[in-house]
């Protein structure tokens, strides 16, 4: 596995494609520059009258459920019913649905219609697609940050359910097709104190579509945020000073610290 995402990583440098992402003002500048950073060309366009011709042109869509309106509920819908008419993949993240019915409905009402190549969220976050708990924010909760293991049996259901890949993010990322199991380790832990850092994920997953498989796309894009991470750790005092590293270590970086500062392992 690590031997194909090192050619990714090549590849979207080379292929350098479209990557329309419909995300929420919070991150929308960390997503963009991070596309940037690793060869995508970012589209961030959100207008219910143009994302339909923007994504049919696009190699991959992003759909971020954070801070969500009713702007971009519209507009993401017509968007993946483009991207579903055009063949180009989806990866859906998402945010905040353990803590808001609306954005669980709306995540569950796309699922209905449309078939999206990746899910992305944080423990809690799948757990309440399948057994919808409720969570006071956008974090983990304390059980699920435990380790309890059930989100790994709530995404194994997800995926089956869907067809899909689904990967949750924490301390770990687990990506799970349904049968396989790829755990992707390392990355700073001050990652988790930079707001946005998931988005920026989701993002780089959604590039990496552009280039590989679903479930190779995942990992990707999760191993690609990690290991950038890491290698400018050097250089990082705290929070801030990461949030300022994070597009030079995804600019630089190269196959050599991916397989360094990044590990990844598989079970059935």
């Amino acid at each position: 596995m690590k031997e194909r995402i090192c050619r990714m990583l090549k590849q979207l440098r080379l292929k350098q494609p479209l990557v329309h992402c419909i995300t929420n003002p919070i991150s929308i500048n960390d997503c963009a520059n991070g596309l940037l950073a690793v060869g995508a060309r970012p589209m961030m366009a959100e207008h219910p009258r143009e994302v339909s011709d923007i994504t049919g042109h696009a190699g991959s869509l992003l759909l971020n459920l954070g801070n969500i309106t009713d702007v971009r509920m519209e507009s993401m819908a017509l968007a993946a019913r483009a991207a579903m008419a055009a063949g180009v993949p989806v990866m859906i993240d998402l945010v905040g649905v353990a803590c808001s019915g609306l954005r669980r409905a709306f995540a569950l009402d796309l699922l209905d219609e449309i078939h999206p190549a990746v899910l992305r969220g944080n423990r809690t976050e799948i757990r309440a697609m399948q057994e919808n708990i409720h969570a006071d924010g956008v974090d983990v909760t304390r059980e699920d940050e435990a380790g309890t293991e059930a989100y790994l049996t709530a995404a194994r259901q997800l995926a089956a359910r869907y067809d899909t890949v689904v990967l949750t993010s924490g301390a770990a990322d687990d990506v799970t097709d349904g049968s396989r199991h790829i755990r992707v380790l390392g990355g700073s832990e001050l990652l988790a104190h930079v707001t946005g850092t998931g988005c920026l994920q989701g993002a780089l997953i959604a590039a990496y579509l552009t280039v590989g498989a679903s479930l190779e796309a995942a990992v990707c894009g999760a191993a690609v945020l990690n290991a950038a991470s890491s290698a400018v750790l050097p250089g990082v005092s705290g929070p801030g000073s990461l949030h300022g590293a994070l597009p030079d270590g995804l600019w630089n970086l190269t196959p050599e610290q991916l397989c360094k500062y990044c590990e990844i392992e598989e079970s059935l």
